[in-house]
């Protein structure tokens, strides 16, 4: 067999594979809920989630300067005068509540030491106690309270990356099934929880069910990003059109005796140039994995091509990556790929200190000089669970208070989530615009809206041409995304299948920095089809064949 080219197995040929083979049996058995095949699996067929999702009823409650284009983020160049109320009873009845949600920051007093959450708890009525976890090792902490029952809290949230093998059985035995609540025309009763996405809410279905509050996130995650202010001061343009114009400029970004080198390591920005899927692609019908396809070896060639060139920090190839946010922050490279939420987070942590600093995207570009293909973000990289009860007037307040946490921008409960109380965690400027003070700096964390939120929206105007730049480049190329094979479709691998990427990750890092020549990409995928790879591919085939 020729290892560049991966076994087909068509669309409709699954079924009849699995029943043939006695070792595919288990391996369905394992993850889905039961041997009935593909409508067991954790997300039942296509037509199963559209009828156990809400409707969609968009929510404006302030018009949008930059409006959505196709899912993309809307932007807001000012707040509104006045913050109105999007919730006309108060959601809670007085009970408490347990929840265990992640953080990759600080962790805040707990109560009664955080008048931020008073505060919140006595607006909502309710008593909420947060069992916050460092976000680094939720996943750990998340399996052993999955593992017993009784220490399930009332909400749990869970990342998309941490869901434990079989989670399908473990939704059903835990958690409540929402659909007889939200399904369709019954979310008119939380109409916040209404004007999240019917994409978002997707991801939330587990074994046909509904179990998931979603977490929505922005559609477009992978970006090249360039100092606009550096390259400004050195009059070079930066808009390539193929790979070989970005490492032309790369060339002439690069000045050691300047400290500064063209790039961080450019490994995700090379899977973009070159069409690189996150996991599946489909060609003539049949699952090609990303490790098989041509686009994996262009990018890894292409990748070796730019560390031999001398472009990327000396840092990056050494492999610290913890500083590459830095590196970039200070100069020391022009260039770096990063999620598109690494666009706030390094302009908040820059400006202070650097008023002119302004990062911008690179326009979008394919390494073939053709059209750029962006696979997109799952619309809900997060999930929150609420526990089993059968005390109905409970779960519908429950859901009543999630409603409150997914108010939009530009009310009064959203205000309150995001800056605490005015006057004591935040002061509002002449344009109405909130900064965290001291308190609300020390006090307000994500807490109560990780159990949901709003659609995410782009409103940093203390943060000169942001909000337009960052809506507009979004609209821009949402011409270019496509969805993914699976998008939105719940599916957790069974945990012999953990390791399989694995050798690829490090042959990546070898053959990047000439310890190790392309061809060995070859072994390295028919070692991976005899070690399982095939029987992935079979794997999904299955879920394949419901769409």
């Amino acid at each position: 067999m020729n290892p560049r080219q991966p076994t087909r197995i068509a669309r409709r040929s699954f079924l009849t594979l699995a029943a043939g083979s006695a070792a595919a049996v288990p391996l369905l058995a394992a993850c889905g809920s039961g041997p009935t095949g593909p409508e067991s699996g954790p997300s039942g067929g296509v037509g199963d989630v559209d009828s156990v999702i809400p409707d969609y009823i968009p929510r404006d409650i302030v018009t949008p300067d930059f409006p959505s284009v196709d899912g993309s983020t809307p932007g807001y160049l000012s707040f509104p005068d006045e913050f109105v109320a999007s919730v006309e009873e108060v959601p809670g009845r007085g009970s408490s509540f347990t929840a265990m949600t992640p953080l990759w920051s600080t962790v805040p007093p707990g109560l009664p030491d955080n008048s931020y959450m008073v505060t919140v708890n006595e607006e909502v009525n309710a008593d909420f106690r947060f069992q916050i976890t460092d976000g680094n090792a939720y996943g750990e902490k998340l399996q052993a309270v999955l593992a017993a029952e009784s220490s399930v809290p009332d909400f749990v949230t869970i990342p998309s990356w941490t869901l434990p093998p079989r989670f399908g059985q473990a939704a059903e035995n835990l958690f409540a099934d929402l659909t007889p609540y939200l399904a369709g025309d019954k979310i008119t009763k939380y109409p916040n929880l209404a004007n999240i996405s019917s994409d978002a809410w997707r991801c939330c279905v587990f074994n046909g069910k509904l179990y998931g509050l979603p977490y929505p996130s922005d559609l477009i995650n992978s970006v090249i990003f360039y100092r606009h202010d550096l390259t400004a001061e050195l009059g070079i343009e930066v808009a390539p059109a193929n790979a070989q114009e970005f490492l032309d400029l790369a060339l002439e970004l690069t000045d050691p005796g300047a400290n500064r080198w063209a790039m961080n390591d450019m490994w995700a920005g090379a899977q973009l140039m070159f069409r690189v899927p996150d996991k599946w692609i489909l060609e003539d019908g049949n699952l090609v994995h990303r490790v098989e396809s041509e686009a994996y070896r262009q990018a890894l060639e292409f990748q070796a091509e730019l560390f031999a060139a001398g472009v990327v920090h000396p840092d990056a190839v050494a492999g610290n990556e913890q500083q590459a946010r830095q590196r970039f922050i200070s100069g020391e490279v022009v260039l770096t790929p990063d999620g598109a939420g690494g666009w706030l987070s390094a302009t908040r942590e820059a400006y202070a200190g650097n008023p002119d600093y302004n990062q911008q995207p690179v326009p979008a570009f394919a390494g073939d000089g053709g059209t750029p293909v962006i696979f997109k973000g799952t619309p809900s990289n997060l999930f929150t669970f609420i526990k089993q009860t059968d005390d109905t007037e409970r779960l519908e307040e429950q859901l009543a208070l999630a409603n409150y946490f997914a108010a939009p921008f530009g009310t009064k409960e959203q205000m309150l989530l995001e800056y605490g109380a005015e006057g004591v965690h935040h002061d509002l400027d002449e344009a109405n615009v909130p900064t965290l003070n001291e308190t609300g700096l020390r006090e307000v964390a994500r807490t109560y809206t990780w159990i949901t939120r709003p659609p995410i929206v782009a409103s940093q105007v203390q943060y000169p041409s942001y909000v337009e730049d960052f809506a507009t480049w979004m609209a821009g190329v949402m011409e270019y995304a496509v969805d993914p094979v699976f998008y939105t479709q719940q599916i957790v691998e069974p945990p012999e299948f953990g390791a399989l990427e694995q050798p690829f990750i490090d042959l990546e890092m070898d053959i990047a920095r000439g310890r190790s020549d392309i061809s060995a990409l070859d072994a390295a995928i028919e070692n991976w089809r005899s070690a399982g790879g095939e029987r992935l591919r079979e794997f999904y085939a299955e879920y394949l064949d419901e769409q």
